[in-house]
């Protein structure tokens, strides 16, 4: 099953007249996000047999590419949310994938997912966030650093270490006693998309709410598009860049407008390769190279923010204006989930040195 292209196409026109106007305010996208559920984006990633589309891995990327080519926030809201829906359909609970993704196909429940404590210590070495059994069940203590639209979900799903070291995923109604969620971040991008840290303190886990877990490492059957979504939304982001600098390029010297053909080269061909990607995941055993896709829309999407601000010269600089907006988000390519090679094989290709080899297979 796929979205018709003129309906995406339709869905990016009405989401990038809002976005600018949500970047201003830092307001959540309520609008935008009803354009979604008309387009029936809450369904995309579902299995069908909870009431979603089930995309295959072209066709979501095909519409991520248009969320994220109208309105990053809303593209940010969306893939966490998404996350969170796979990591339930991948769960071991049955009871809790018919409970739960019926409902949020219907976008009857929000939820995001708050699991990058997973790879990331506190300061004294510990993990971020603990389990403890209890009974028949877990009880949480610890943060969660990065949730999307906390303040607007009713369940996240997270992970937890025991003192064994084996991990857990569970469903965290936030409703709860123990449960904190900070004020929104104040971020230089994406300010919409409400970003908190939220805070476990003693929170109890019944089993019906465990997805999977303990094991030794509870993420390694996430879906196979995931190393691509980043890759995706950067593609998104660098379309919109490509049209806003193309109407400005064509009234400025033959020199600029050579320059602008040059990146808009760039863009295609490294659209071109991603899209390959993604079709290549319908064979079983298909290699992802995640690091080198990841580097080479980041190189991307750098230059892509030069080039527009420099055809938008002084309106680029004002806040009010969509070129000042997609520069600053841009910049959030450096930090969205950029392990340490993604970041330097990303600085290397800036600075045109050689690119680090990868340390292992899985990329």
């Amino acid at each position: 099953m796929n979205v018709p292209t003129a309906a995406l196409e339709a869905l990016t026109q009405r989401l990038s007249k809002l976005a600018t106007h949500y970047d201003m305010t830092g307001q959540w996208p309520r609008d935008s996000l009803e354009h979604l559920t008309r387009a029936g984006a809450w369904t995309w990633i579902i299995p069908a047999v909870y009431g979603g589309m089930g995309l295959e891995p072209v066709s979501q990327t095909w519409a991520y590419e248009a969320v994220a080519s109208g309105c990053m926030s809303c593209l940010l809201i969306l893939t966490q949310r998404d996350a969170a829906c796979e990591l339930i359909a991948a769960g071991e609970n049955l009871a809790l994938r018919e409970q739960l993704l019926p409902r949020l196909a219907r976008h009857e429940l929000l939820t995001s997912v708050g699991i990058s404590q997973l790879t990331t210590s506190r300061q004294d070495g510990r993990p971020a966030m603990t389990a403890r059994k209890d009974g028949d069940g877990y009880v949480l203590s610890g943060c969660m650093p990065w949730v999307t639209g906390a303040t607007q979900c009713q369940i996240v799903v997270t992970g937890a270490v025991l003192p064994d070291g084996l991990q857990l995923l569970a469903v965290v109604p936030l409703d709860r006693p123990g449960v904190i969620i900070d004020p929104p971040m104040q971020l230089a991008a994406l300010q919409s998309a409400l970003t908190s840290e939220i805070h476990l303190k003693s929170v109890r886990i019944e089993p019906e709410l465990l997805i999977r877990g303990p094991v030794e490492h509870v993420l390694a059957t996430r879906s196979p598009i995931k190393p691509l979504v980043v890759a995706t939304a950067g593609i998104g982001l660098a379309g919109a860049m490509v049209r806003l600098m193309r109407p400005l390029a064509m009234k400025t010297t033959a020199a600029l407008m050579e320059s602008f053909d040059d990146l808009e080269a760039r863009y295609e061909a490294v659209r071109e390769r991603l899209y390959g990607v993604a079709q290549s995941l319908s064979h079983e055993g298909a290699e992802v190279p995640k690091t080198q896709i990841r580097v080479a829309v980041n190189d991307l999407l750098m230059r892509c923010a030069v080039g527009l601000m420099t055809f938008a010269k002084g309106s680029g600089f004002l806040r009010q204006m969509d070129a000042q907006r997609l520069v600053r988000e841009a910049m959030f390519f450096l930090v969205w989930s950029a392990p340490d090679d993604v970041r330097a094989g990303t600085l290397a290709k800036f600075l045109e040195r050689p690119t680090p080899q990868p340390r292992s297979m899985d990329v």
